[in-house]
């Protein structure tokens, strides 16, 4: 059925009986009322999809205060008085944040933590909205939120939020994550951080408002905005701070060269072993170890992937120096910038370069190791297969022997077993009547000697699984390598 106006709609869907509260008297009310309808339908889930974002990236009880340090530049000098507090529930934020004594600074520091990488971030919903509201924070800043959420595993472990650029009148935003690594020694292993910056910069005014979101409480980039901040010369006029990028940038690049040298200090036993080897002796290198390099090639190909999106990072904040030259009215500490900006991407290009050639050198390692393996088990087979031959050869010679002595010698068996007599006096051979017995007897074994034939076919792996030869290493770490089949139980260690 067509409807072909208004009115048949509300015949159709009745929408008068649907919904009594609303007094529907025309067709042009009942149209805008469809409308609404349609509206609440659209923005709803939308809505409600932005809400999960934003509960998903919060915890609803802090363990970790908020931080927030604020600048106001004295009268008449360059110097700053700093004023630095602590927020564990949302009324004493919104306190602080409307009263007037809050709204005199030159910049605002407000740093948020994780737990740890795997946990959200150490703000509820509610503080979260209001420190977005009050500081005038665009909707992109749940771009970088989503970046924090509850995992149980290294999701999405080399996405990097994207630098992102917005303006709204004499304000200027911009937004990254940056991922690096970290050596923990607590736990004596390196581990993949990740901290997001979002700094808006009202050129006019000279104000700017800088949110971090750290990895982990007192974490290495909440320590270096804080020093930096909090340093007497870094203050003078008109500072917008962008220099804390370039900052964060040298905290945190020099740890990719100790990385890759960490890396590559568990790549070259192995390497060494794999080139030092013959196959026609027992191997001192296995399966584990091409395991081990699997694992170092997924490291190196991550390495690549995170520096490269710390040098596209850096291209964008050295372009958008060159594009709002009056970022930093200073042309002079412009300059500086840039100069070091620049050269933390050639550090970034001589990192992924190393990186490119040990992760060449582990696949060529690895497609060696496969190989030597591969290899090794070829020569094992051929010596079991000669030795089979042999064994083949000794089977025929006894087989031939069994079909020229196995004839008599079941004759004369059968014969000797005093079931015949000789009837002298009449020349002939009796036979006794108890020779059933020998008869059903051998009936009985050889049937039972076929179910059991069957039997092994059906179950082999009980008895000859069992049977499988093993080629044992004499080292100390008593290597043992299977050449049938692999065991289940066994467990690689990456």
């Amino acid at each position: 059925m067509k409807y072909h106006s208004v009115a048949h709609c509300s015949e159709a869907f009745n929408l008068h009986q649907l919904f009594p509260a609303y007094k529907i008297r025309s067709n042009i009310t009942l149209y805008c009322f469809f409308f609404w309808l349609v509206f609440q339908a659209t923005i709803s889930p939308i809505h409600n999809m932005a809400s999960s974002v934003a509960d998903e990236c919060c915890v609803t009880s802090l363990k970790e205060p908020v931080q927030i340090l604020s600048l106001a530049a004295a009268p008449s000098s360059q110097q700053s008085s700093s004023d630095f507090k602590l927020f564990s529930d949302n009324t004493s934020l919104d306190k602080y944040l409307s009263g007037s004594a809050a709204q005199n600074y030159s910049c605002r520091f407000i740093s948020i933590c994780q737990r740890n990488s795997w946990r959200p971030l150490q703000v509820t919903s509610s503080m979260l909205s209001l420190i977005i509201d009050k500081h005038g924070f665009s909707s992109n800043i749940r771009d970088l939120t989503s970046c924090y959420y509850t995992k149980n595993n290294d999701l999405e472990d080399s996405f990097c939020a994207p630098f992102t650029l917005s303006t709204d009148g004499p304000w200027t935003e911009v937004l990254y994550t940056i991922r690096y690594p970290e050596f923990k020694e607590s736990e004596n292993e390196w581990s993949i951080r990740q901290t997001g910056v979002c700094h808006r910069i009202n050129t006019q005014a000279r104000q700017s408002i800088v949110l971090l979101l750290g990895p982990k409480p007192n974490s290495k980039s909440h320590a270096t905005f804080y020093d930096f901040l909090t340093t007497a010369s870094n203050h003078y006029t008109g500072n917008t701070w962008f220099a804390l990028h370039d900052a964060l940038l040298k905290a945190h690049l020099p740890a990719w060269r100790s990385f890759n040298k960490a890396c590559e200090a568990e790549f070259l036993p192995i390497s060494n072993a794999t080139f030092a080897i013959y196959i026609d002796e027992p191997l001192r290198v296995g399966y584990d170890q091409l395991s081990a390099l699997s694992s170092l090639e997924a490291r190196f190909l991550k390495i690549t992937s995170l520096v490269s999106s710390t040098t596209e990072l850096i291209n964008e904040l050295v372009d958008f120096l060159h594009t709002f030259p009056d970022v930093v009215n200073d042309q002079r500490r412009q300059h500086s910038i840039v100069n070091s900006l620049k050269n933390h991407r050639r550090s970034c290009a001589s990192y992924l370069q190393s990186a490119t050639f040990l992760k060449e050198r582990v696949q060529a390692a690895s497609q060696l190791l496969a190989n030597t393996l591969s290899f090794r088990d070829q020569v094992i087979a051929n010596e079991q297969n000669g030795n089979m031959l042999q064994l083949n050869k000794s089977a025929v010679f006894i087989t031939t022997l069994t079909l020229i002595y196995a004839p008599a010698s079941f004759v004369a068996t059968f014969f000797g077993m005093n079931f015949f007599a000789m009837d002298q006096p009449n020349s002939r051979i009796v036979c006794t009547v108890m020779i059933w017995i020998y008869i059903v007897a051998t009936f009985t074994l050889t049937i039972v000697t076929v179910i059991f034939y069957y039997w092994l076919l059906r179950h082999d792996g009980v008895l000859f699984g069992r049977l499988a030869p093993k080629v044992p290493v004499k080292d100390w770490t008593g290597f043992v390598r299977r050449l049938t089949k692999l065991d289940n139980s066994a467990q690689t260690k990456a």
